[in-house]
């Protein structure tokens, strides 16, 4: 009789929770996003003792940037929090329509979960360089047009050596962030498979591209009167076969913010060291009213040793902000950067060195 009692309290007490819980109001979907289009002219040019004047190419390029968003939220009777998130691609010339859309449930004492196709947590807990405008280190690498020499066109400028902005694809994962406690945060994320961005990301016996993974802790707040974010995050992405750890440190007051970070790319595999490396950026910003400035530095090596040398990277951007008001803004970058393959020779895939260097400026609209 006690279990039958007990048995039917339960099952009174899980309809009461459940009928709370969804005496909230659904939720409803708001529209948002942003527009970005942009003029450059960029100059690029192979740097090899071996160049003639004719391997260079100057180009003139308009690239544009536009993002659909829907997002929701509901608050159900018990506290807990629901929130869903669309975004969609809205240019085009882009191969896919929506790219991210994921699912999140919070609350104040048990943090955030999310579950769908959305960015790792290593993407959201890295502390990076202060940059005013929206092009990070990779970002300005297809501006790059194609170098030609005197008998044929040689390769376009591509960076050789690890990207410290690279957090792991969109495909489908669960990330989970913790409360704040004292401004200091941590949490992980974890996907099946990286490949491709998969939607339905299943891990597939022999797929390399597997067990992607982030983890980390965070702390952003007021020490004596600076603004200070620090990140310790670990990274691996199963199919790039490292392990990242990242650190990264800014300190603003007075309107201006320095800082920057330092990523070791582990390589493995046994037996191998192809992939090990490290990166680091490093710079300053400064914003006062509607502008906002930044210059920064980056530097990149492969130490792998597929042949003589290592693969290095240099970059560095100068971006300029101003705010028009009612989410409207007008953004400059200047910007270079060198790829120095390993080895030596006369072809860029053995040593033959290339770079560009290019002006963007455009016009920004948030809505």
């Amino acid at each position: 009789m006690k279990k039958i009692l007990l048995g039917t309290t339960a099952v009174i007490a899980l309809g009461a929770m459940s009928s709370e819980a969804f005496a909230a109001d659904k939720i409803k979907l708001e529209l948002g996003g942003f527009m970005r289009h942009y003029v450059g002219l960029t100059n690029s040019d192979e740097v090899a003792s071996t160049r003639s004047d004719t391997s260079r190419d100057k180009d003139i390029s308009q690239w544009s940037n536009t993002e659909i968003y829907f997002t929701g939220n509901t608050t159900l009777d018990n506290g807990i929090k629901v929130a869903a998130r669309v975004e969609m691609e809205a240019d085009g010339a882009v191969s896919k329509n929506v790219d991210r859309s994921w699912l999140t449930i919070s609350s104040d004492a048990m943090g955030a979960l999310s579950i769908g196709h959305h960015p790792h947590f290593g993407d959201d807990n890295m502390v990076r360089v202060p940059n005013a405008g929206n092009f990070d280190w990779g970002d300005t690498d297809p501006w790059a047009g194609v170098a030609t020499s005197a008998t044929a066109p040689t390769a376009a400028f591509a960076t050789v050596a690890p990207d410290i902005s690279d957090a792991g694809g969109d495909s489908a994962k669960l990330k989970y962030t913790s409360p704040n406690f004292s401004g200091i945060t941590v949490g992980f994320s974890y996907s099946a498979a990286e490949a491709a961005d998969a939607s339905n990301a299943r891990r597939v016996q022999g797929n390399t591209a597997q067990d992607g993974s982030t983890l980390g802790i965070a702390y952003s707040g007021d020490l004596g009167g600076a603004a200070v974010s620090a990140d310790l995050t670990r990274m691996n992405f199963g199919a790039n076969d490292q392990d990242v750890t990242h650190f990264g440190l800014n300190v603003g007051m007075a309107g201006f913010t320095v800082g920057g970070g330092y990523s070791d790319f582990n390589d493995t595999r046994t037996g191998s060291n192809l992939a090990d490396g490290d990166a680091w950026e490093l710079g300053v910003s400064y914003a006062t009213g509607p502008y906002s400035v930044s210059a920064g530095y980056m530097s990149a090596k492969d130490k792998g040793t597929a042949a003589a040398g290592s693969d290095k990277d240099t970059k560095w951007n100068i971006a300029a902000t101003y705010d028009m008001g009612a989410g409207v803004a007008l953004a400059a970058n200047y910007f270079h950067a060198k790829a120095d393959p390993e080895g030596t020779g006369t072809t860029i895939a053995t040593g033959k060195s290339t770079s560009i260097s290019g002006l963007i400026a455009g016009i920004e609209v948030g809505f």
